[in-house]
């Protein structure tokens, strides 16, 4: 593995962090997809190192949004072991931006978004553990009371003006860190062919050499999206028109016959599912499922004909969603929270798929 070393001074990190003090923390921060830190001493010297992409990526992605009181350091610390232990070598950091009401013209940082210092915190920890990292701004939902999938801006030019000032300081601190990633947009079905992210790629351009993709959503073609010269990726909730009993090897020719609908090397940004019978239709329903009991293996199969599908297509990788950022390993999915899956059938069947293509 290829690395290098930089160094992020105290003074600068902890300027950042102090002012990045937040409110309470949600549990809503874990989206459906349609969809003072204590510790600031540990942090005073941190060791970033550059970590190679992986020929395939085999990653979970992190909710990571900041409350009063939060110790990042200590949160980074307990999350990261525990995506190590699925055998992941890839770990993608959602971050969440907002706006007031759908027809804002700009975009905002919340006592909610975690400051560039506190996402290099869980970037200089993850990165020390030989994850590759990505960084993956959210706009969040809540505020525009619709998914990111069906808005649009009013004013595209003030907004997108708006979002290249909230992006730029990010961007700077993955370049200093040696993020090898960023994802500049996410799910923005109605405007991702817009020409003004040509624009925003070229200011980030200025201050950041890394890997700049963009993230559609599933059912959009992936092609010409995001602006000039970045990467292309899907957060995958194809509907998969199988029953909820079907085996395995049905369910993974099906999402193989997804797969290669996709461009040879698409990463899949984003994949989960219900842990109830029916999910296989409606994946993207994550929560909101009026079921009497949990069915796990909807889950265990979901994820193993995924992963097992992603080698077969000559994909880039995929990332299971989401782990929250130090939240309880040890509490398993329940019937309000159906498409968690930690310390759950579904966490196993991840490790065990995992564990096979690296072994291969």
């Amino acid at each position: 593995m290829k690395t290098s070393r930089v160094t992020l001074t105290g003074v600068l990190l902890l300027a950042l962090v102090v002012g990045a003090c937040s409110a309470a923390s949600r549990i809503r921060a874990l989206q459906p997809p349609s969809e003072a830190t204590s510790g600031a001493a540990k942090a005073s010297l941190i060791q970033f190192i550059q970590v190679a992409r992986p020929a395939i990526q085999l990653g979970v992605g992190i909710d990571f949004y900041t409350y009063l009181g939060q110790d990042v350091l200590s949160a980074a610390e307990k999350t990261v072991p525990y995506v190590k232990s699925l055998h992941a070598n890839a770990i993608s950091i959602s971050f969440p931006y907002f706006m007031r009401g759908e027809h804002a013209s700009a975009v905002y940082a919340s006592p909610e978004t975690p400051s560039p210092a506190q996402l290099a915190q869980v970037a200089g920890v993850a990165e020390k553990a030989g994850l590759y990292v990505s960084l993956r701004p959210l706009l969040d939902e809540f505020r525009i009371g619709k998914s990111r999938t069906d808005w649009k801006p009013d004013n595209p030019a003030k907004w997108f003006a708006s979002y290249t000032r909230f992006l730029l300081p990010y961007a700077e601190m993955a370049q200093q860190t040696h993020i090898p990633e960023l994802i500049e947009g996410t799910e923005f079905s109605l405007f991702g062919h817009s020409r003004r992210w040509n624009r925003l790629v070229g200011a980030l351009r200025k201050v950041y050499t890394g890997t700049l993709a963009y993230d559609s959503n599933w059912g959009i073609p992936i092609r010409n999206n995001g602006g000039s010269g970045v990467a292309e990726g899907v957060d995958a909730y194809q509907p998969m028109a199988v029953p909820a009993n079907a085996r395995q090897a049905r369910l993974t020719a099906a999402w193989t016959a997804y797969d290669r609908t996709l461009p040879q090397g698409t990463v899949e940004f984003e994949l989960d599912i219900a842990a109830v019978r029916g999910a296989y239709r409606r994946p993207y329903q994550v929560s909101g499922w009026n079921e009497a009991k949990l069915a796990p293996y909807i889950q265990v199969r979901w994820f193993t004909a995924a992963c097992d599908a992603l080698v077969r297509a000559k994909l880039g990788g995929i990332y299971y969603w989401a782990v929250g950022l130090g939240q309880s390993t040890s509490i398993p999915p329940t019937l309000s929270e159906p498409g968690s899956w930690v310390d759950s059938p579904g966490a196993t069947a991840v490790a065990a798929c995992f564990k096979r293509i690296r072994a291969r």
